[in-house]
């Protein structure tokens, strides 16, 4: 597959978002009838017609939605194959490839990131936003040389050192009879409510921590739902969903419509470790281990 069919994957997917055809190509910032052309020709590499014209503008036919969301993965991994040949253009060299999960990338991401680009200015970096499950099959497949993820310990053949402690908070819909409450908010105290939570396929560890801390708080979790993002939980909590047990990490997002209580105790959970590959560990592991040595006391410590 050549770069021309991703860009027409690009140019569809813009379509499809904006539903219309003017909009699409503004967004683009080309005129409308290559972007028609474009479209036209992916229709004919794919051999199935994609959208369909309304009175108010476009849509996905059948097939097009069937094919929406392999076709959003797809163009996100062309666009993180353009952005590493950039840089690749620009000089740098023996690229590295990292995992982090969503809810490390405001307090941990940065820090190592700023240590990476000191320490090797001309290595290109590629950062691929992945749940922890999916950052250990990644690391096992040699896809990425190390990952930000939610684990407590080693896992032959992944090394685990731990960056930080962490520590669970509440995430309320504005307007929760439970934010009238003065002070860090019993754990007990969110009994009954719906809780909108990580599969545990997503981090075992992670889920686990939040399932015990419930029990050791004398109730049994009620998941009102399960989502497939950090970033889900909040809008689901701001829709007036339920409620949801996060990471502390989470609430400098501050999302409208959610409110962020400390929980009393507080509330342990599972913190952010660095996690390399320990039979197939790169020169870039190595620079990560070394540099997160530096930038976070308790990796400094684990050492």
């Amino acid at each position: 597959m050549d770069f021309r069919i991703l860009r027409r994957m690009g140019h569809f997917l813009a379509v499809a978002e904006e539903g219309h055809f003017g909009r699409a190509a503004a967004r683009l910032g080309v005129s409308q009838p290559p972007l028609t052309a474009q479209i036209q020709a992916l229709e004919a590499e794919l051999g199935v017609r994609l959208l369909e014209r309304t009175r108010k503008g476009a849509r996905p036919t059948r097939e097009g939605e069937a094919l929406l969301p392999i076709l959003r993965r797809l163009a996100e991994e062309a666009k993180q194959v353009e952005s590493l040949a950039r840089e690749l253009r620009a000089g740098r060299h023996a690229p590295m490839a990292m995992a982090c999960v969503t809810s490390a990338l405001f307090d941990y991401l940065p820090p190592l990131v700023r240590g990476l680009r000191a320490a090797a200015p001309d290595s290109a970096l590629a950062v691929r936003e992945m749940d922890t499950a999916d950052a250990v099959e990644a690391l096992r497949r040699g896809e990425v040389d190390f990952a930000l993820a939610r684990l407590d310990r080693d896992r032959p053949p992944l090394r685990v050192m731990p960056l930080g402690s962490d520590a669970l908070v509440a995430a309320l819909p504005e307007g929760h009879a439970l934010l009238a409450e003065a002070g860090p908010l019993p754990l007990a105290a969110l009994a009954g409510e719906a809780l909108v939570l990580l599969p545990r396929s997503i981090s075992p560890a992670y889920f686990d921590r939040q399932v015990s801390a419930c029990r050791e708080a004398g109730f049994e979790p009620v998941a009102m739902r399960e989502v497939g993002s950090a970033m889900a939980q909040l809008a689901f909590v701001a829709a007036g969903l339920g409620v949801a047990l996060v990471s502390s990490g989470m609430a400098v997002l501050q999302p409208p419509g959610v409110a962020f209580r400390a929980l009393a105790g507080p509330v342990g959970s599972v913190g952010v470790a660095l996690v390399w590959n320990g039979e197939r560990e790169t020169e870039a592991a190595r620079a990560a281990i070394a540099v997160a040595r530096g930038a976070f006391p308790a990796a400094g410590d684990a050492a």
